[in-house]
């Protein structure tokens, strides 16, 4: 009967009103330190007492929401069916695929043989032996590259054939990923409303179209998360019987690690949440029980990671990535202390001149792009010292932030706004420059598709595209959307393990971003979203399950 008892309008419980309490309180900081600059006119008590006045108007907002949607089968009841489970059948999963594969063709074709980048063109030149082998981009992906490159130059004996091999693959792979999204929301019963607009987000989007062909890690990272999602929402490892599922989780949470330099610290912080859920979920007569092999199928991947990171890579004489390229934020809060007129010993600044030339920073600084000092340190510094004296500069740091912590915190903002606040001064780049950057294969753009004028015009609309993202959408509003479908799931007290990779993603984003704004690191949390709504706003596989048992009953 508790079905019967959810469509019924009853008044929310203590709990209910308590939930929202912190999220809203999210909110309201996001919105004051998202305009820094009008925050930095109030005093500390009159911003403490904006973020007041707005996490209120906040609560009141996620209140109603989440008070209507939970009651929308009481409101909309006799205009919405019920949602039930589907048959998978192997055609349906097919018919996704194809589907989302054509649509990304025509990119393919204008853009033949792919769409080069600088990384890519670094990755190429270590594949041909041109340049030392790195794993400042994750070098697991140079080997996928090479794999299909080599393929490719085999069968056409161009490098224009190698490239354009290896780019329909990738994007074989990401028509299969967003294919499989799908197929899951089929399977779940998603009303057929939210399918086809999961099906038009996935194959209309042009941005989805062009990181297709883009020849570089996202395309391989964003799957590898999103079936990493999915595994650690589903799974359950410890009532499993079949070692397929352990397998699976094992092999894409180290794709997870090895596909992108953050993937450890998504991987570790969901693993460990899903450790801490399963311990509190075994709650029972007689305590409750560690969950075993879902913590020794997170060792494994940690300990393969670690033997991947020193004993293969030093094997393979890959050269490990620079010191600074992983210390953007304590350099960026040091460096804002000290451009602010922050509170600095001599001995202080000593230090830092040590590592950058201070007397450039006039020119260099950049407060929401770290990319133009890490540069800088790597032609005229000396990041050695770092590394040298590692203990020494993490005092440095501390102390400097004791003594500065508005100005830590005005550093930390700059440098990371874009992916939690909603307005932000400048525009975000999808894709970037719409041509083949020069590069030192002979490798030019041989358009099959469309002649060179008209290829200018798909140009002009992919542009026309991002202006009108720019104006309705943000990376920020990716997060604001993401906290909400928190709440909901809190509110209704329900299963948010499929949101945990994406708050992993973002707290890594704010620890280590080196642009405050770009597009490509977060379009994980973007491409997941069907998936995320589906779960959030469907009912779960428990209310089907209730559901179920109880026509059962009143058939009988």
């Amino acid at each position: 009967m508790e079905i019967r008892e959810r469509k019924r309008i009853t008044l929310p419980t203590g709990r209910q009103f308590l939930v929202l309490v912190p999220f809203s309180l999210c909110y309201a900081a996001f919105i004051v330190l998202g305009n820094w600059q009008k925050s930095a006119e109030y005093s500390n008590l009159q911003n403490i007492g904006r973020i007041l006045l707005w996490a209120l108007i906040g609560y009141g907002v996620l209140f109603v929401l989440c008070f209507i949607i939970s009651r929308k089968d009481t409101f909309l009841g006799q205009w919405m069916p019920a949602q039930k489970k589907r048959t998978g059948k192997w055609y349906v999963f097919l018919g996704f695929f194809l589907v989302c594969l054509l649509s990304y063709l025509p990119y393919y074709l204008m853009y033949y043989p792919t769409w080069f980048n600088n990384d890519a063109i670094w990755q190429m030149e270590q594949i041909l032996g041109w340049k030392a082998r790195s794993n400042h981009h994750p070098f697991f992906h140079t080997m996928i590259m090479q794999l299909f490159v080599n393929i490719g130059y085999r069968l056409s004996g161009t490098y224009t054939g190698a490239v354009a091999f290896y780019t329909f693959w990738q994007m074989a792979l990401v028509a299969f990923t967003f294919a499989f999204c799908l197929y899951v929301l089929y399977k779940r019963g998603t009303r057929m409303v939210w399918l086809i607009l999961a099906f038009a987000f996935y194959i209309a989007l042009p941005v989805h179209g062009m990181l297709s062909i883009c020849m570089g890690k996202d395309a391989f990272f964003v799957s590898a998360l999103l079936f990493f999602t999915w595994m650690s929402h589903t799974f359950d490892l410890e009532k499993g019987k079949s070692g397929w599922q352990w397998l699976l989780y094992f092999v894409t949470g180290l794709s997870v690690c090895l596909l992108r330099s953050n993937g450890i610290l998504i991987f570790v912080g969901t693993a460990f949440v899903l450790i801490i859920h399963r311990w509190c979920c075994s709650g029972n007569g007689n305590g409750r029980t560690v969950p075993v092999r879902t913590l020794l199928c997170a060792a494994a991947v940690l300990i393969c990671y670690l033997l991947y990171q020193g004993p293969v890579l030093r094997g393979l004489q890959v050269e490990k990535a620079d010191t600074i390229e992983g210390l953007t934020m304590p350099t960026q809060h040091l460096l804002c202390a000290y451009m602010r007129g922050g509170s600095l010993t001599e001995e202080e600044i000593a230090m830092i001149g040590e590592v950058l030339p201070l007397e450039k920073m006039e020119e260099y600084y950049n407060p929401y792009l770290f990319d133009v000092t890490k540069n800088l340190i790597r032609e005229e510094g000396n990041q050695e010292v770092i590394a040298e004296h590692k203990w020494d500069y993490f005092k440095l740091w501390l102390r400097v932030g004791l003594r500065n912590p508005m100005l830590y915190l005005e550093g930390e903002v700059r440098q990371t706004a874009g992916y939690w606040a909603y307005r932000i001064p400048h525009d975000q780049y999808l894709y970037g420059e719409y041509f083949m950057v020069d590069n030192p294969f002979g490798i030019t753009n041989e358009r099959k598709l469309f002649t060179y004028d008209n290829s200018l015009s798909m140009g002009k609309f992919l542009m026309g595209f991002q202006d009108l993202y720019n104006k309705v959408w943000s990376l920020g509003l990716n997060t604001w959307v993401m906290l909400f479908g928190l709440a909901y799931l809190a509110w209704q007290r329900r299963n948010a393990m499929c949101y945990v990779p994406y708050i992993m993603l973002l707290g890594s984003l704010l620890l280590a971003t080196p642009v405050y704004n770009e597009f490509r690191y977060a379009y994980g949390l973007f491409a997941a979203f069907p998936l995320l709504f589906g779960y959030t706003f469907g009912p779960s596989d428990e209310e089907r399950a209730e559901e179920a048992g109880e026509k059962g009953v009143l058939l009988s």
